[in-house]
Formats: structure tokens, C-alpha cells, sequence
């Protein structure tokens, strides 16, 4: 049940950076929105990050498509072609992947402050 929760928030990342790139003619806007949400959802579901990560990079090209397909004109179409667009994966991983290791860290020091506290 969660990994659908997930599955759909990954989804969602990924229309809401392609809806960001779409409408820009620099890739920094939706690199950061892949960075930000990726990594809120590896924090979320560490197990399956790297999914979480390509699916939410696929939402860049499947929004040119659909948008172009519905007859909308992108501020600046990917050079050379569509396939460009996939370099996304990218810094959607790294972003999934830093979510785990932010929650890594928190169970680490939780741990930690927990075996402090027996300790006195």
C-alpha cells in the first residue's frame, strides 16, 4: 500500500518538473524541483529510492509529449531532441539517494541518543 503512495507522490514530482521545465528555458528550476521532492520521497521510502528517483525524471519527457501532443508550445524544446530530457534521471537519483542518507543519519543519532540515555 505505501509503495502505491509512493508511486503516485513519484508521479507527481515528476508532472510538477516537467510542468516546470516546460514553461523554462533553463533546467535549474526543474534540477532543483527532481533534488528537493526525490529526496523527500527516498526519505520516505529508502528501500526503493532509485525507483522513486527514474520515475519522477520520467515525468520531464512524458510532459513534453502530452504537452506538445495537446497542442501547447514549450518555452524552449530540448536540444538535440526528446532524449534529452532523460539526462534528468540524474539528479533525480541523487536526490532519492540523499534522501536515504539523511535518513540514515537521523536513525543513526536517534540510536545514539537513545543509547546515551541508558546510559546514565
Amino acid at each position: 500500500m505505501y509503495d502505491w503512495i509512493c508511486f503516485g507522490a513519484a508521479v507527481a514530482v515528476g508532472a510538477f518538473a516537467g510542468q516546470v521545465d516546460f514553461h523554462n528555458d533553463e533546467p535549474q528550476a526543474a534540477v532543483m524541483v527532481l533534488l528537493v521532492l526525490g529526496s523527500m520521497l527516498g526519505f520516505a521510502r529508502p528501500r526503493h529510492a532509485w525507483r522513486w528517483g527514474i520515475i519522477a525524471a520520467l515525468g520531464i519527457p512524458a510532459t513534453y509529449l502530452i504537452d506538445r501532443a495537446l497542442g501547447h508550445r514549450p518555452v524552449y524544446w530540448p536540444q538535440p531532441n526528446i532524449c534529452a530530457t532523460l539526462i534528468a534521471i540524474i539528479p533525480a537519483v541523487i536526490g532519492a539517494c540523499f534522501g536515504v542518507l539523511v535518513k540514515k543519519v537521523f536513525a543513526r543519532i536517534r540510536i545514539t541518543r537513545h543509547d546515551g540515555n541508558n546510559a546514565t
